[in-house]
């Protein structure tokens, strides 16, 4: 990733403007305030709130949540994940993946995504940031923000882009930027665990072919998160999702989750997720830096993309604190990013159309190789550390530090 032009500020407490109030945008305010700048978080929402499904934390995220003091009160608040099981409708392992096999005390956390939220906003609430609601931020000019009303903010020193995969200063600043939406989307759901599947502490996939999947994440307090893969255009908000034939079929994948399923459709509160594959050729317009799924959205088959935004919140508050100038600190975030980002935005493209496509041979060389490939300790740790996000490589991973967690500044 290279720069479409310098920026040479020499750092001291610098304005910083963050727009957007999901996770990378308050982890990073935060972290960037309470290191002595002068942060303003723009949020186009009246009221800040989360939107999404529950995800799942992985040792990457929680060291960041550890550096902000959230990791114990994440962890209270969701369920703890001892790795990945998927399977076919007819039972055959196709993923079986243990973050003890990483380190014995490795572990995810599967967590609401609204209590996440809710604990990074009264982290950013504590902190000496400032935070302006009701603020949609459409573009910038030079070093000001502008809002969709025509109202200005400024002039910064820095603005972080935390506007999330459908970006709007993405699209403004970079309009030739990749970020196409994938072919297949989700609805999903919360639900009570009437099954008890979540009792084996395992985010818990079933696929049949490629064209159907669903997974069962606990989120602790005795439910789980439901994820239905649908195509694109089933998703569109002029479609009416047949809950009844999605029961039926969904009983029929995974008889096991029928009670879980069933609660489900008759409750009907479920929601829509489209995803976009964004791919930035540089990180910055001028002072304005791109983080988070603003930067490098993908489809959320690794489980990674609050992990990365979060992983990038740190970086770059570690990047200023350590650089003459703020060209420096850019060079200095783009190296530690673009390894890992790379690998995830890669693998993550390549990995999704063997559970989410029409190319039914796909679906064949997975159930015929995946599971076997588990079974060999040299991909099994590989395959292992691509869940937990430690990987920076094709060839090359953090190892976890002796605590089990992983170290952050490693």
């Amino acid at each position: 990733m290279g720069y479409i032009h310098s920026v040479t500020k020499f750092l001291g407490p610098l304005d910083i403007a963050v727009v957007g109030c999901g996770v990378a945008g308050q982890a990073a305010a935060t972290l960037l305030a309470e290191t002595g700048h002068r942060v303003t978080v723009y949020e186009r929402f009246t009221q800040p709130q989360p939107v999404g499904a529950g995800l799942l934390l992985q040792p990457t995220g929680l060291a960041v949540l550890r550096k902000l003091g959230l990791a114990h009160a994440a962890i209270a608040a969701g369920a703890r994940i001892g790795g990945l099981e998927a399977r076919t409708h007819r039972g055959r392992s196709i993923l079986d993946l243990r973050y003890a096999d990483l380190h014995p005390l490795a572990f995810g956390v599967g967590i609401p995504r609204a209590a996440l939220f809710d604990l990074l906003h009264g982290r950013l609430l504590k902190s000496p940031a400032k935070l302006v609601t009701g603020a949609e931020i459409v573009d910038v000019d030079k070093t000001h923000l502008v809002e969709a009303s025509g109202a200005r903010h400024g002039p910064f020193d820095l603005i972080v882009a935390a506007d999330g995969a459908h970006s709007a200063l993405r699209a403004r600043l970079m309009p030739h930027a990749r970020a196409p939406i994938y072919p297949w989307g989700c609805i999903w759901t919360t639900a009570p665990d009437l099954a008890g599947i979540g009792a084996a502490g395992l985010l818990r996939q079933r696929v049949r072919g490629t064209r159907l999947m669903m997974g069962l994440l606990p989120i602790g307090h005795g439910k789980v998160t439901i994820y239905w893969s649908m195509p694109m255009r089933a998703l569109g908000r002029s479609k009416t999702i047949d809950l009844e034939a999605w029961r039926r079929t969904a009983t029929a994948l995974w008889p096991e989750a029928a009670p879980i399923v069933d609660h489900a459709a008759a409750a009907g509160d479920v929601a829509r997720a489209t995803y976009r594959h964004v791919a930035l050729t540089h990180w910055n317009a001028g002072p304005v830096l791109f983080i988070g799924d603003a930067a490098h959205g993908t489809s959320p088959q690794l489980g990674q993309g609050a992990n990365l935004g979060l992983m990038d919140a740190w970086v770059l508050a570690k990047a200023l604190a350590d650089a003459p100038d703020l060209l420096a600190a850019f060079l200095r975030f783009e190296r530690r990013r673009v390894p890992p980002v790379r690998y995830y935005r890669s693998a993550s493209h390549l990995l999704t159309p063997f559970f989410q496509s029409r190319l039914a041979p796909l679906g064949w060389l997975r159930d015929a190789v995946m599971g076997p490939a588990c079974l060999v300790p040299g991909l099994r740790t590989m395959m292992g550390s691509t869940l937990a996000g430690t990987r920076h490589g094709w060839l090359s991973a953090t190892p976890l530090g002796d605590d089990g967690c992983f170290p952050l500044d490693a």
